[in-house]
């Protein structure tokens, strides 16, 4: 029996924004945010900012959208969002996003700097999650990240477009060829 192609991976945490004395606070949505538009490296942005309707944001704009929202809200969700074979663009994880609908607000990263595309995405509310309401959240992103991915796979010119992208990373990264 031929092995099945694996699904994208849809994956979702929650941090409640209280402190251990029960005060309000955005420190864990800032350091989530940071880490998403940075990794390690404070030097340089590895991805654009991207909100519903694929609007582009800039950082600053992002850190007080998400003090604000961490600190009017009890839960911050951070989503990840990624895609085993090809290269999907920003406006690919904002349409699968929004195929799912539950969150109206959000804020996300996609990230091509590394073996597999994926989006980071934030998003808050006041409550968890239902563990159903969850679960077909996940099987509705996973579906519309599959299709995508399909359809980008039957893209060839994209694949090449990709590949001279991953080139142009690789060389600004490790500087180019001596010699």
């Amino acid at each position: 029996m031929p092995k099945a192609s694996p699904l994208p991976v849809v994956r979702l945490e929650h941090k409640r924004n209280r402190t251990p004395t029960g005060k309000r606070t955005s420190t864990p949505a800032r350091k989530a945010a940071i880490y998403f538009a940075f990794g390690r490296n404070a030097n340089q942005q590895r991805g654009d900012w991207l909100g519903p309707g694929g609007e582009s944001h800039a950082h600053e704009d992002v850190m007080g959208w998400v003090d604000g929202q961490a600190r009017q809200h009890e839960q911050t969700f951070q989503a990840l969002l990624s895609v085993p074979k090809a290269r999907l663009t920003g406006q690919d994880y904002v349409r699968a996003l929004e195929a799912a609908g539950q969150t109206a607000e959000w804020r996300m990263v996609v990230h091509n700097d590394t073996a597999y595309s994926h989006a980071h995405v934030l998003f808050f509310r006041d409550r968890r999650l239902p563990r159903a309401e969850f679960e077909q959240w996940q099987a509705q992103v996973q579906q519309a990240l599959l299709t995508l991915e399909e359809k980008r796979l039957t893209e060839p010119e994209l694949g090449l477009a990709d590949a001279a992208e991953q080139l142009d990373a690789i060389s600004f990264r490790y500087g180019p060829e001596l010699g």
